[in-house]
């Protein structure tokens, strides 16, 4: 690279904040960091500005959210149904299978229900971030 072309990428002494603290240096006298996009020292003031991101609704991650909770509920009460009505014990197997598919499905929808309401009740500490976008 042709140090000539970038005469304003190489940091000097005088205004980089790193060299002067690292140099132990202490003058008394305070040295005011440079404003604007051309410090020297790697930090521009548009890194800490929040990023533009869509802020638009997931509403298929809501749809799978409450398709997993409503499903795990339906497979534990029928599952639950089935254990009641049979009396012989001839069905146990698919009573266990249906059990363990319902709690599979209910427990991921049950906690990303619990945030999603959360976030629509506008509860501090909880926003859409908070849910991983599935679509």
């Amino acid at each position: 690279m042709n140090r000539s072309k970038f005469p304003n990428m190489l940091p000097t002494k005088s205004d980089s904040r790193r060299r002067l603290n690292a140099t132990g240096a202490s003058t008394g006298a305070s040295s005011k960091a440079a404003e604007g996009a051309s410090e020297t020292d790697g930090f521009v003031n548009e890194q800490w500005l929040p990023p533009n991101v869509d802020e638009s609704t997931p509403w298929k991650t809501i749809a799978i959210i409450l398709t997993l909770f409503i499903g795990g509920t339906i497979c534990i009460c029928c599952a639950a149904l089935d254990w009641i009505a049979d009396v012989g014990q001839d069905r146990s197997d698919r009573i266990w299978a249906v059990t363990i598919i319902g709690a599979l499905t209910i427990i991921p929808g049950g906690y990303y229900l619990y945030i999603l309401l959360c976030i629509l009740m506008h509860r501090n500490g909880y926003t859409m971030d908070d849910i991983r976008r599935l679509g």
